[in-house]
């Protein structure tokens, strides 16, 4: 019972201290379940969320400058539609309101890039005390697909991860 009491006020400690937490989202009910997630730990440091979502890029620094300016023509009205879908999930699930019900700043980003590397870069921009990802459970070669962005960030990030997995 004592060891129980101590690992709840560790944790409750821990959570009071994270100020920012970047949740990535790819519009899917395991990123909504990542985000509501981030809204329960949130309330408890007033802490703000940035929500993040990152167009796969497939250009590489290697890339010859002309490549990557058409890679940049064809990418800007890919990113309009991404801030588009931003926009439209933030509506769909309310979640402005439901920020405000937990006393949570909310933010979106919308960002470009290998989706891991990317990930990871904006929240140590952003200074993160936390990322939180949500996870499809899947299998075969969707999971080598889906698994691997969440697993290169765990490789990646030097700051901590909650992967959710949506009931």
């Amino acid at each position: 019972m004592g060891w129980d009491l101590y690992c709840q006020w560790e944790c409750i400690v821990a959570i009071d201290n994270l100020q920012t937490i970047v949740v990535a989202i790819d519009f899917t009910r395991d990123s909504l379940e990542a985000v509501r997630t981030a809204f329960v730990i949130g309330h408890h440091a007033e802490s703000r969320l940035h929500l993040l979502h990152v167009v796969h890029e497939v250009t590489t620094e290697s890339s010859p400058p002309q490549k990557k300016k058409e890679i940049k023509k064809v990418l800007r009205p890919v990113l309009e539609v991404a801030a588009d879908s931003m926009r439209a999930f933030v509506k769909e699930h309310d979640l402005a309101k439901l920020a405000k019900q937990a006393k949570v700043g909310l933010e979106t980003v919308v960002a470009h890039g290998l989706p891991a590397s990317q990930i990871v870069q904006t929240a140590k921009k952003l200074k993160a005390d936390l990322i939180i990802v949500g996870y499809s459970g899947t299998t075969g070669i969707d999971n080598l697909l889906l698994g691997a962005t969440t697993e290169k960030i765990l490789q990646l990030a030097d700051m901590p991860i909650m992967v959710v997995k949506a009931r």
